[in-house]
């Protein structure tokens, strides 16, 4: 089973050009099970609100944005079996945490509940180099 980001469901990572929706597209490939995405619905306003807290009580705010990014990476080793997407590109990848999380956040409200599966997908084996 291949997992690495990237190759979930034959997405590959767009390039650095590529239209916004391509890479969100990209960061729900990578954002399959309900784990994750608890996991990411608690931590990503966690380290939105830790920001101006590290500026006027550090000590907290560092914390707070530690732990905060710490169960996002957990929820990736746990639950999706990944790397969270934004090793693919820091700051595009922030902004479509920020809009997957807005995303999940309206569909809560809608009554929809948290997205996901129990676990993530199935791949079939990567076919072996020819020699």
């Amino acid at each position: 089973m291949d997992l690495t980001p990237g190759r979930r469901d034959d997405m590959p990572v767009p390039p650095a050009d590529a239209p916004f929706a391509e890479k969100m597209a990209y960061y729900r490939s990578q954002h399959t099970t309900r784990g994750v995405r608890l996991t990411h619905l608690v931590g990503i306003p966690g380290v939105a609100f830790s920001m101006p807290l590290v500026l006027a009580r550090p000590r907290l705010g560092l914390r707070i944005f530690g732990l905060s990014w710490a169960l996002q990476v957990l929820g990736h080793k746990v639950f999706e079996k990944n790397n969270p997407a934004l090793t693919k590109g820091f700051l595009t990848y922030q902004l479509c945490g920020l809009a997957f999380w807005c995303e999940e956040v309206a569909g809560l409200l809608a009554g929809e509940g948290i997205g996901g599966t129990d676990a993530p997908p199935e791949r079939a084996p990567a076919p072996a180099a020819a020699a």
